[in-house]
């Protein structure tokens, strides 16, 4: 078992890789009351081209797919279903589907051992039947219309519909109607058997335990059970242009306020840096322009153009980041004017750019206090960079004002997208 020291923090994440290729990330804090574990597959909405196991053909799935296998993962043949197990033991459980990744999880504050060892079977054995998938049809199509009903679910499905072209992450997680009445019992297997694989999966355990006991109690799981081996798993390239889809639209919608969003969309096939150091100079920037402590929120507010502080959004589409500002406004061509204007000068001073840094340092070091917040930074860091970062803190400290404005030269203000959600009375 390697330990894995974090920089400037003092702490430690136990790693080990087992012999089926199932990576576990083991983060104890005698602290915590309780627990938070998460079960990930790297498979998520955006991976629907790929060569399944067996077979030597690109073969092309039904968008939606992973997050409907998300749901019938939860069936079980005999024996308690996950939701009952848990409850048993006062745990609760839960899953969700990204773009980029399916995970399961649980919290408790009791029986770790007996509940990790359930999370890993219960994930691990799919059990389908013809009539269970065309039965989760009908549920998956009643959540769709939930989420078409909600304004703010309908403007970000918007945001990537008309900023992107063909990148897969354009579509929506959950998929159409349409997309998930083609989803057939086959379709769900051969997703599984591809991407559910130890070797395509990690486990993360966070709170106050026996270091030893769990790692022991995990791989004993798994030596009781046969995996095939897996090949790498080859998923269709994305290619994407770098102008947005639509340059503008308007939109009827049930909101009581006109919400409103401009995007812009920037290519990073060229950029140089990581992820985390793209993502951590975007929010720095336009955070900087338009949160609360900015200029711009004290004058539109001022102005009575805005009530609410404005919203910065980033979306990493692997080919292009997304960055969105959002509010919802009345006067929605006031505000559409006032931040082209300020667009139109994108620029940080070197006061406000060290103040964010500090913020962001303070964020990281208050993250390790919580078991879920140091959960979710594992799990980002194995998703998006393959490792655990040992020294998030100097990464942040090594941010460079000459390397964002170098990133501002950049950025093409007039590449963006608008979209104006509002009523249609």
């Amino acid at each position: 078992m390697k330990k894995i020291k974090i920089n400037k923090l003092d702490e430690e994440v136990y790693f080990e890789k087992l012999d089926n290729g199932l990576e576990v990330y083991l983060f104890n804090k005698e602290s915590f009351k309780s627990s938070y574990v998460t079960f990930t597959t790297k498979y998520g909405s955006v991976y629907n081209e790929f060569i399944p196991i067996g077979s030597n053909k690109m073969t092309s799935f039904p968008k939606g797919i992973a997050h409907f296998l998300e749901h019938k993962v939860f069936a079980v043949k005999d024996g308690p279903d996950p939701m009952e197990f848990f409850s048993r033991s006062g745990a609760i459980c839960n899953a969700y589907t990204t773009f980029d990744n399916t995970t399961y999880l649980f919290y408790a504050t009791s029986k770790l051992k007996e509940n990790i060892c359930y999370l890993l079977d219960y994930v691990q054995e799919l059990y389908l039947t013809e009539d269970s998938v065309e039965n989760e049809k009908n549920i998956i199509s009643e959540e769709i219309h939930m989420y078409d009903d909600r304004p703010s679910e309908v403007l970000a499905e918007k945001i990537r519909l008309n900023t992107l072209n063909t990148n897969p992450y354009r579509d929506s997680i959950i998929g159409t109607t349409s997309d998930i009445n083609d989803i057939t019992k086959e379709d769900l297997e051969t997703c599984y058997k591809t991407f559910y694989h130890p070797s395509n999966m990690f486990l993360v355990v966070v709170g106050s335990f026996d270091v030893e006991e769990i790692m022991t109690a995990i791989k004993d799981n798994q030596n009781n059970k046969k995996f095939d081996v897996l090949d790498e798993i080859k998923i269709k390239e994305i290619k994407e242009k770098n102008e947005v889809y639509k340059k503008e639209e308007i939109i009827e919608s049930t909101t009581s306020v006109p919400k409103v969003s401009l995007t812009i969309k920037l290519p990073i096939k060229n950029t140089k840096l990581s992820r985390r150091e793209l993502s951590l100079y975007l929010y720095i920037l336009f955070t900087s322009m338009f949160d609360e402590t900015s200029s711009f929120d004290e004058e539109l507010k001022k102005d009575k153009i805005i009530n609410n502080t404005t919203y910065v959004s980033t979306l990493n589409t692997n080919t292009h980041m997304l960055i969105s500002i959002i509010n919802e406004t009345p006067k929605y061509k006031e505000f559409i004017k006032r931040v082209e204007d300020k667009l139109k000068d994108i620029s940080i001073n070197e006061e406000d750019f060290k103040r964010k840094k500090k913020v962001l340092i303070s964020n990281e070091i208050f993250a390790y206090e919580y078991a879920e917040q140091i959960n979710d930074i594992i799990l980002d860091d194995i998703l998006y960079n393959g490792e655990v970062e040992e020294d998030p803190i100097g990464v942040i400290e090594n941010l460079k004002l000459d390397v964002l404005n170098d990133l501002i030269n950049k950025l093409d203000s007039k590449n963006i997208s608008k979209i104006i959600l509002k009523s249609g009375e």
